[in-house]
């Protein structure tokens, strides 16, 4: 069997003999971005260029069009190594998350491994996970057993100016989020004429973002609340009988998240009782906190350094959301995030959208992909590494959430 230092070589060769290809197809993802579900072309182009490199390509997966999965056997039965490829947009922004870097890559990491898993143990996977951004395609995919075998997942993603894999709690978390759609039904009446006659849906939806507010006084410090009303009524001269908002809570944990929907929705009902109208709670998709490995992390920050990448770790918990935390509490997880600029930029913008498709951009996603890779290859072939990773996961809340 080769040295594991000339199956490192072969993986770091194969990326770079295909730079351009893997550039070319970050860029066609950037330039055409879909929204969640409706990725046809992306996931297409990463699943049909995997699909050369020798990989059987699972597509549609789970009965989602754009979900797939991609695998390959090493020479002998062992672990299961998924990286995970996000490829959706932002609705109105476009690729202003970098998802066309995440959706390469995928690409990128396949045609690494395809090098060295004749000589490997296992089998390596590449899941296509559509509609990141509020369509939970990982939650999903999780529900109909994708993960069920998979004894690690890995991806990357952007920190704007920073790069690092995550080592010490809080470092790599984020919060647990929830949505809730609010519907209130009331009377209608004319507004002039007889409005006692009328039950008002405005202002039982007015109550309930007062009473939201009055809760967060009662909330820890890094739970967030946040919605729109998203129809307020048809007419001024009318009582509206109907309103509808949308409403979102974070935690630092799904179980205080859980105490927080349910104060969130005595507050819904409450306003419902208040004004006398009929109240219909839908209940989203339940995202769950990150749970980092950080076993996986120290290799994950040693391959990127090797790579050529300046790490620069932040240490504080992230105040954002991601479907990969519901995987991270079912299976080790990592993640390589990277710079993409020099300097800080906002989440979720124009900057990130170029910066995605800048020199530097690409440069970096280049050098994480064969971090990546490589990590992959040191979880397959160390059993001890694995051991130490599933080991830390089966303890993770005991050790770090107290």
């Amino acid at each position: 069997m080769a040295e594991r230092e000339e199956l490192r070589q072969r993986i770091i060769d194969a990326i770079d003999a295909n730079r351009d290809k893997i550039i070319e197809v970050a860029e066609t993802i950037r330039v055409n971005p879909e929204l969640g579900y409706e990725e046809v072309m992306a996931s297409q182009l990463i699943a049909s260029n995997i699909r050369e490199q020798g990989y059987e390509v699972e597509k549609p997966l789970a009965g989602i069009e754009t979900a797939f999965r991609a695998s390959k056997h090493g020479r002998k039965d062992g672990p299961i190594v998924a990286v995970l490829a996000e490829y959706d947009a932002l609705a109105g922004i476009g690729h202003g998350c970098g998802h066309n870097l995440i959706g390469a890559s995928g690409l990128a990491a396949a045609i690494g491994m395809a090098t060295v898993m004749d000589d490997v143990p296992g089998m390596f996977e590449v899941i296509g996970t559509p509609a990141e951004e509020g369509g939970a395609g990982k939650i999903k995919l999780e529900a109909a057993g994708i993960f069920d075998d998979v004894d690690a997942a890995l991806m990357i993603h952007h920190a704007g100016h920073q790069s690092f894999a995550a080592t010490e709690y809080p470092s790599g978390t984020c919060l647990a989020v929830n949505s809730f759609v609010i519907e209130y039904f009331g009377k209608p009446a004319h507004a002039g004429a007889d409005p006692y006659n009328g039950v008002n849906a405005l202002n039982a939806v007015i109550e309930f973002f007062k009473g939201v507010d009055a809760l967060r006084q009662h909330v820890t410090m890094e739970t967030r609340l946040h919605g729109i009303i998203t129809n307020g009524g048809e007419a001024t001269n009318v009582v509206p009988k109907y309103t509808r908002a949308q409403f979102s809570m974070r935690a630092p944990t799904v179980d205080y998240l859980r105490e927080v929907m349910d104060k969130v929705r005595n507050v819904a009902q409450g306003a419902a009782l208040m004004t006398g109208c009929e109240v219909k709670i839908t209940e989203g998709d339940l995202h769950y906190d990150m749970r980092p490995s950080y076993r996986i992390g120290k290799t994950y920050n040693e391959n990127m350094a090797a790579m050529g990448i300046e790490i620069n770790v932040d240490p504080e918990r992230g105040m954002y959301s991601t479907d990969f935390g519901n995987t991270s509490y079912k299976l080790p997880s990592a993640t390589g995030s990277f710079a993409i600029s020099h300097e800080p930029i906002p989440g979720h913008s124009q900057q990130v959208v170029d910066a995605s498709g800048s020199d530097f951009g690409y440069d970096q996603l280049i050098k994480v992909s064969k971090a990546m890779a490589l990590t992959a290859l040191d979880l397959l072939l160390d059993e001890q590494f694995l051991a130490e990773a599933k080991e830390e996961h089966a303890n993770w809340g005991a050790l770090y959430n107290g």
